[in-house]
């Protein structure tokens, strides 16, 4: 395994080469390096090299659109950051005044025009009487300034934070909605912890980028654009002397800038990668532990985590390399304004309070040229956050509904495939030819070897994908011309891979269906045989079972499942090994129970036991994606053919079909 000092060296050696393209290292040959996973196995990934997709000027745009319905916040924030920048120039005035006016017993000037006219007379009077009225003058303005400064700041802090929850709410619910309605294979793509890390980290960077594209901005510009103008009205040769190195300067952030981003995203992809192997790590703590890998597993965590924190560190060494520039800058500018302004102050061409207030207010321009900085670096990592955001937002939803896609009819729907072809890849073949008619309150097994493609046929029954060549027919209707949520009510699945919710035992159950009451629930667990082991738990309907129900027993888990499916009342059935977790006597307690849930439904039951699925009206024999074989069980077993082969099999094996799962290679079985 690479030290993660090696594996940052040849990210730095590859990122001086230019092959850092978008949010991953190319080995320049358009080719993506796969993430290592658990004991150094690689995980599929795409090898397709990423680019951005949006240039900084489309990703601002977006921003404005993010930013629709906060338009009176940000605009709240702006006067607010105006106010601040306003009083912020007030004391290197007030000093100016103190040293030319006030300790040289002059009276303070008073701009003619803002106050009626007796009150300016009144004031000048007083203002004149004493040089102490005329310090206690600006003493009080500048107080009422830091007040206003305090006050303004203190609700902009409230202000953009309020802002920024809201925004991050509102793009959490934006992502999530989009990311539900996405193809199930894109999802699978982007893995657990990558979702994770997009709705719940990348929406916080977004949200944060309005103060740093928005914000501190304006109010850095218009503090620099105030002071610029003091500062040439005051004396425009002393400003152009000091202002000489502003060149180079800009030369280095040019040189810099541009290459923070990618950085940015590729640190927010090492950032969602290493969520993701947390959640796989203990999602599946049970097997880790079961092969002793916990130490491994912890040291490749930390090596991974180790590279992000040395890519972090370089990243902000670069962004740092821009402050270095102005912290240069505004020093010398000081050394030059002090030796050619003191010269103008000596020679009577400028005086020491305009000078004194020339130099705070150059030294002032650090901060906001600081904050500037800051902020558009600060940027570049919303906007790579931003970037992820929006590439997967561009994905297309999962078959959407065409125009003018129908409703559903009452009554038990049938079911028709004519010609059913598919694959998951262009050059994959999974199903071949597939004609099945599934008459209304049927039940019709689906029953083959391992690979022959049974779950993948349910998976296009319930159009979770869409065919690639024929069609399926509900009620004469392509099912890609009816609404896919209307579609999709039709249907409930007991699966063999049982995935419970980490909640109560009663969530889990009412998850069949919105708004169902405490006895429709209780009746459902009795009908799968789950209320017994249910009353019998620490609190009930009430306990919480962990994720994907770990404090439960296999058996318990399928039950609820079951229950689940029950209290959904679906029209449509779907029992994917339903019973496999079962042993002998609850599963026939439970049988009855799925009798009588399937008499009056369209049930769809995959099976390897043949002995669950003997009573079947019909029987599919699914081998290499083809059925080779249809009709009841009695009829397949005259036939004398590939079930027939499957059964004997099983029953020669335990003596009892029911007690061994299907382990059927038709190379070696008869004709």
């Amino acid at each position: 395994m690479k030290s993660s000092r090696q594996r940052f060296k040849d990210f730095r050696q590859k990122f001086r080469q230019g092959l850092l393209k978008g949010d991953r290292l190319s080995d320049g040959q358009d080719r993506r390096e796969p993430p290592t996973h658990f004991g150094g196995r690689h995980a599929p990934v795409s090898m397709e090299k990423h680019e951005f997709k949006y240039t900084r000027r489309q990703l601002l745009r977006q921003y404005r659109q993010i930013l629709r319905g906060y338009y009176g916040s940000v605009a709240v924030l702006i006067v607010l950051v105006i106010i601040g920048a306003m009083v912020a120039l007030a004391p290197p005035l007030v000093l100016k005044l103190a040293i030319d006016d006030v300790f040289h017993n002059h009276p303070l000037p008073v701009p003619r025009g803002l106050l009626p006219p007796n009150i300016t007379t009144n004031l000048l009077h007083w203002l004149s009487a004493a040089p102490a009225n005329g310090l206690l003058a600006l003493v009080l303005l500048l107080t009422m300034a830091e007040v206003i400064s305090v006050i303004s700041q203190w609700v902009r802090v409230l202000a953009i934070r309020r802002l920024n929850y809201k925004l991050a709410a509102t793009l959490r619910q934006k992502l999530h909605a989009h990311l539900s309605s996405l193809p199930l294979a894109q999802i699978a793509d982007y893995r657990t912890g990558g979702i994770i890390s997009r709705i719940m980290s990348d929406t916080d960077q977004v949200a944060g980028g309005v103060q740093n594209a928005v914000v501190n901005p304006i109010g850095a510009m218009i503090r620099v654009a105030c002071i610029l103008l003091i500062l040439i009205a005051t004396n425009w040769k002393l400003f152009l002397s000091a202002a000489v190195l502003i060149p180079p300067v800009i030369l280095i952030h040019y040189l810099i800038f541009r290459r923070l981003r990618p950085l940015w995203r590729n640190i927010q992809d090492d950032r969602s990668m290493l969520s993701s192997r947390v959640s796989d790590l203990f999602a599946g703590i049970r097997v880790v532990r079961s092969f002793r890998r916990e130490r491994s597993e912890f040291a490749e965590f930390g090596v991974r985590q180790h590279t992000m924190v040395r890519k972090q560190y370089f990243t902000s060494l670069l962004g740092r390399m821009l402050m270095t520039g102005w912290a240069v800058f505004v020093p010398t500018m000081a050394i030059v304004i002090l030796w050619y302004g003191g010269n103008l102050v000596l020679a009577h061409k400028l005086t020491l309070g305009s000078l004194v207030m020339f130099q705070t207010y150059a030294l002032m321009l650090l901060g906001p040229i600081t904050q500037m900085l800051d902020s558009m670096q600060a940027l570049q990592q919303n906007l790579g956050a931003l970037d992820r955001i929006c590439d997967v937002l561009a994905q297309k939803p999962d078959m959407p509904d065409p125009p003018g896609a129908q409703s559903l009819d009452q009554g038990i729907p049938q079911l028709e495939l004519r010609h059913v072809g598919f694959g998951y890849r262009p050059e994959q073949t999974v199903l071949d030819d597939i004609n099945l008619v599934i008459e209304p309150g049927a039940t019709v097994a689906i029953v083959g070897p391992s690979g022959s493609g049974k779950t993948t046929l349910i998976n296009l029954i319930a159009r979770f994908y869409d065919v690639r060549s024929g069609d399926i027919r509900l009620n004469g209707r392509d099912i890609r011309n009816i609404r896919l949520a209307d579609y999709r009510r039709l249907f409930a699945m007991v699966l063999q891979d049982v995935y419970l919710f980490d909640g109560t035992v009663r969530e889990n159950i009412a998850f069949g269906r919105r708004g169902a009451t405490t006895e429709e629930i209780t009746a459902a667990a009795r009908k799968a045989n789950a209320d017994e082991f249910i009353a019998a738990l620490e609190k009930g309907y009430d306990t919480q079972i962990g994720e994907r129900g770990v404090k439960l027993s296999g058996g318990q888990k399928q039950r609820l499942s079951i229950a689940r499916a029950i209290l959904a009342d679906p029209r449509i059935l779907i029992l994917d090994e339903a019973t496999s977790s079962l042993d002998t006597q609850s599963e026939r307690l439970i049988q009855a129970s799925l009798d009588e849930l399937m008499r009056s439904r369209t049930t769809l039951v995959i099976a390897h036991r043949l002995s669950t699925v003997m009573h079947a009206r019909r029987i599919a024999v699914l081998v290499d994606g083809r059925i080779v074989e249809i009709g009841t069980h009695d009829e397949l077993l005259a036939n004398n053919g590939v079930y027939h082969a499957m059964f004997t099999q099983q029953f020669a094996m335990k003596n009892d079909p029911i007690l061994e799962k299907l382990t059927w290679d038709p190379v070696n079985q008869p004709a």
